[in-house]
């Protein structure tokens, strides 16, 4: 390479790195726009309609004034420390800001195409776009497992980047019918409508989301696309759950009981599922360890093998993964304690909901401690990885069907 050469790809990458610190301070300028507007906005907080807030004129205002001022102080701050723009964390996190806001892009655009509203009745819902959409999702997320698994047998780039293109359509889908959801249940009645987080229906897909992003990014980071056969597998066996819960009438959008009914249910419930989605994760990685072990162990062929990542560096995936989601499970296990507190008048009541959400936190907790205080690897935590879902599934469904308690209003009857 010549010095020209090196010059001009310093610069590009500089000029990369710019453009990505601005977008990040936007979004960051953008978030704390809409936080203003909330606190401060010329018709303040409401509860029933924030959604429609951010979208008009005045949440333009503040949004997009926050996003400018963002993208200011990031131009200022790398002009004055150039070595910012070597740092990762803007570059790793624009694409899922990137996504959320092609997510926003496209429910709005099906908006436009929802039936008038003198159409749409609260008993028949059967008219609605939402659950086309996730019709398609369904499709896509089951297309794309198979599409890893074949992979795995037959490893050519065309059906390892349609397994992964079309999971990527699956997620976008799948945020796109949500905030549709959000959208429709205020077309029935401004005091029905609430963000789609309020049942087993809406958190399974708020999960696929969470789930395959945080697969994706291994895989694009990782060059771990054989993983998306166990990790995919597990999205598709909920999308399966998601129809039957279709079926039985949890699909309709129904109006929130009175414990549901707070700010708080917009940050704790979503903070639970990234934990979840993120040790779904963690368990397909240790699928893939185990599968990956016997082959080794029965003497797998060097073309089967080389399907797959490395031993460790499977080991290292579900290490990533839990360490993605036990932060956010941690947060989301203290918001709710707040939730409690403010409901309730107590931060804990030993409620099935609440003790198994320790024991979920437990596990994960002795999983990191294992792992980062006593340099356990391999097969045991593999295992562990596996175990630990199954608890958390308890957790998230077991509790929700077979237990009461003062979360019962989760149960599916």
């Amino acid at each position: 390479m010549t010095s020209s050469t090196a010059e001009i790809s310093f610069y590009s990458s500089m000029n990369g790195g710019r453009i990505a610190l601005m977008r990040f301070y936007a979004y960051i300028g953008l978030a704390l726009g809409i936080a203003g507007l909330a606190m401060y906005g010329q018709s303040g907080y409401n509860e029933d309609a924030f959604l429609y807030q951010i979208l008009s004129m005045q949440g333009l205002i503040w949004g997009g004034t926050g996003a400018l001022l963002g993208s200011g102080v990031a131009m200022i701050v790398s002009a004055m420390k150039p070595a910012m723009l070597q740092g990762k964390v803007a570059g790793n996190t624009v694409p899922w800001f990137d996504g959320m806001l092609l997510m926003v892009t496209l429910a709005v655009i099906a908006a436009q195409f929802e039936p008038a509203r003198e159409f749409i009745t609260y008993e028949d819902q059967s008219n609605l776009l939402a659950p086309s959409i996730v019709m398609t999702m369904n499709m896509l997320l089951v297309f794309s497992a198979v599409t890893y698994i074949a992979y795995l047998f037959a490893p050519a780039e065309f059906i390892g980047r349609l397994a992964t293109g079309t999971a990527y359509l699956g997620i976008f889908a799948a945020g796109t019918a949500l905030l549709l959801r959000w959208h429709e249940s205020y077309l029935f009645d401004m005091e029905i409508g609430h963000a789609p987080v309020s049942n087993l229906y809406e958190v399974f897909i708020f999960m696929f989301i969470i789930t395959a992003a945080v697969y994706l990014s291994f895989e694009r980071r990782y060059n771990a696309r054989a993983m998306g056969a166990f990790v995919m597998s597990i999205v598709a066996a909920g999308v399966f759950f998601g129809i039957w819960l279709d079926s039985v009438g949890q699909g309709l959008i129904k109006p929130l009981v009175p414990a549901l009914q707070s700010y708080w249910m917009k940050i704790h419930v979503p903070m639970n599922f990234v934990g979840y989605g993120s040790f779904a994760v963690a368990c397909g990685a240790g699928m893939a360890y185990l599968v990956r072990y016997r082959l080794e162990a029965k003497g797998g062929t060097a073309k089967v093998l080389a399907v797959f990542p490395s031993l460790e560096q499977l080991d290292q995936l579900a290490y990533k993964a839990v360490a993605v989601g036990f932060p956010a499970f941690t947060l989301a296990t203290i918001l709710g304690a707040a939730w409690a507190a403010e409901a309730w008048g107590g931060y804990w009541s030993w409620d099935p909901k609440e003790t198994w959400a320790l024991i979920v936190w437990l596990v994960y907790g002795a999983y990191l401690h294992a792992r980062v205080s006593h340099g356990w690897h391999g097969k045991a935590l593999a295992w562990w990885a596996v175990a630990g879902f199954l608890v958390t599934v308890f957790c998230f469904l077991g509790v929700n069907m077979y237990l009461s308690g003062l979360h019962s209003y989760g149960r599916l009857t």
